[in-house]
């Protein structure tokens, strides 16, 4: 086991050049740091290096996780705090970094039975594409589509904020919307677009058995999908001097009443 104690390393330093999101789509690569994401991507299979403070292995549950990763990485480091601090996003780092590949898969390969998958229009936020990574996973979605000029989902914050979800939903980024209403149609979904007014109430719904749910931009709603090739339009009711609800709340709604 080689132990880094220079910033300056060779593995330190291209492992931080995934902090941009050229190198993590020029390598296939990305980020997720702390104990959590660093076992959700144990369990899927993905981890590629491992950067890990002496430390993390003094609690049992630490100690079994450095166990497994150093039997499936190909490069395992110990390394020093101000190399760990230099790796991480966080404040304070739980300890370790992993290196993951991304599980690139064509959104033409991509044949799931009935059951939600979410489109992403627009999404800005890093922070609100994690959380509905993270609904989809807990609530079964079977993948999201990231259309071209939505947020990286492989942004650190982004992971952190899915909670494992990464790992485990498929992901397809940089899709055009005709390219996924090909798709739609192809494999038998409807489109479902969510709006701030008009449309039919949520809760009235009669969600389709593949359900393509469209969720549009933070601000501004759908950018990029023309009202007119969608075919349902829901909404949320909200109180009656409520402005709107945050994007990932308003998909976490959605998603569980599509499904439930």
């Amino acid at each position: 086991m080689e132990i880094i104690t220079s910033v300056q390393n060779q593995w330190a330093a291209e492992a931080r050049k995934l902090k941009q999101k050229k190198f993590r789509e020029e390598k296939g690569q990305f980020v997720a740091e702390g104990l959590r994401l660093a076992e959700e991507a144990a369990k899927a299979g993905v981890v590629q290096e491992v950067y890990y403070h002496e430390t993390f292995g003094d609690t049992e549950r630490g100690a079994e996780l450095l166990k497994t990763l150093s039997a499936g990485a190909r490069r395992f480091f110990q390394v020093t705090a101000k190399v760990l601090d230099s790796l991480a996003e966080t404040e304070t780092p739980q300890g370790i970094v992993c290196v993951c590949g991304q599980r690139r898969i064509s959104v033409k390969d991509f044949a799931p039975d009935k059951g939600l998958v979410l489109v992403a229009d627009g999404i800005q936020d890093p922070g609100n594409l994690g959380s509905i990574l993270r609904t989809l996973w807990a609530a079964g979605g079977l993948g999201l589509i990231c259309l071209s000029g939505t947020t990286d989902p492989y942004n650190g914050k982004c992971v952190r904020a899915s909670m494992g979800g990464i790992f485990h939903v498929p992901v397809f980024t940089d899709i055009t919307w005709s390219g996924a209403a090909r798709w739609a149609l192809d494999h038998g979904y409807t489109a479902v677009a969510a709006e701030a007014g008009g449309g039919m109430d949520y809760r009235r719904m009669k969600w389709p058995e593949r359900a393509l749910l469209c969720i549009g931009n933070e601000a501004r709603g759908l950018l990029t999908i023309p009202a007119d090739e969608v075919a349902e339009h829901v909404f949320i009711p909200l109180a009656e001097e409520a402005e709107s609800l945050n994007a990932a709340v308003a998909a976490g709604i959605l998603i569980f009443s599509s499904i439930n």
